[in-house]
């Protein structure tokens, strides 16, 4: 049975979200590599290495923190791309157009 091209494009957009998460982590996780040993016991837990508050955050951080929240915006632009997909795809389904 030949995949439809909502099933196709669904797939695609599945591979978005994880894809995003896995390069948000990587990211991360390189970032956190860069920075000296005192700094990171600043930070939160793997996988996600929280900074903390703004009122809280040394100077050696503020970079760190920048680019938390970039890659985290980023990261939530993708879902919501694949979240609307997935909404338009579960409407058609329901209107009962054909896919």
């Amino acid at each position: 049975m030949p995949m439809s091209s909502n099933h196709a494009l669904f797939a695609v957009f599945t591979m978005l979200v994880v894809l995003s998460t896995m390069w948000r982590r990587r990211r991360l996780r390189r970032a956190v590599r860069d920075l000296p040993t005192r700094m990171q016991r600043l930070l939160g837990p793997e996988p996600l290495f929280s900074p903390p508050p703004d009122d809280d955050l040394p100077d050696g951080l503020r970079s760190y923190a920048a680019l938390h929240k970039r890659t985290r915006l980023i990261n939530y632009a993708c879902w919501a791309i694949a979240a609307l997909y997935a909404a338009l795809i579960v409407f058609l389904l329901l209107k009962g157009t054909p896919t």
